[in-house]
């Protein structure tokens, strides 16, 4: 009987601790962990620079593999829509995202992907500047921008070791995470 309460107190636990990866309590926002210690709370849509409506050919580096697939962008001030095609341009999955929901529909990712992490890159490239800094300093995080060679560079430190940076050019933006181990280079479509 002594086995009971204990196995019960760790399933609760692991119920309470894994239902706060993606989700806070205040609300339906949804949060990431941009180091295995700071969690970033996503920004609600209307913290975009600006509405989008535009076609994205997106290439991904992660473990020595490489990922080529378009992405078509739709976003207001109340929700940001993307549908990621294959490279015959085939629809591969659909993402919503409006704040308190996110919503992903996919036969060809797996079960188990965290689209929130792919939210929180895409606001890392496009949201505001003061909202970013202030949300991710809220974090525990140290966010800088410099402007270099007609390019901005965005980067997010913790300490001294830089996570993550963000190299915005006219029609292209290249995000890599250092200590992830993976980068985007997008490309903006005509």
């Amino acid at each position: 009987m002594k086995v009971l309460p204990k196995l019960l107190t760790v399933l609760l636990t692991s119920l309470l601790l894994s239902s706060c990866v993606t989700r806070q309590e205040n609300g339906a926002r949804y949060s990431v962990y941009v180091t295995n210690a700071h969690q970033f709370q996503l920004l609600s849509p209307s913290a975009f620079e600006e509405n989008m409506d535009r076609f994205q050919n997106i290439t991904g580096y992660f473990q020595e593999k490489v990922h080529i697939f378009g992405a078509y962008i739709k976003s207001d001030d109340e929700k940001v829509a993307i549908t990621f095609f294959n490279q015959m341009g085939g629809s591969v999955g659909d993402l919503l995202y409006t704040g308190d929901s996110l919503q992903a529909n996919s036969h060809f990712f797996p079960p188990a992907a965290k689209f929130e992490y792919m939210m929180a890159d895409f606001q890392f490239c496009y949201c505001r500047k003061e909202l970013l800094t202030s949300s991710l300093e809220a974090a525990g995080l140290r966010f800088d921008v410099i402007e270099q060679d007609g390019k901005e560079i965005r980067q997010i430190w913790d300490n001294d070791q830089l996570v993550i940076q963000v190299e915005k050019e006219k029609n292209r933006t290249k995000l890599q995470n250092f200590l992830r181990q993976y980068s985007y280079d997008i490309q903006e479509g005509t």
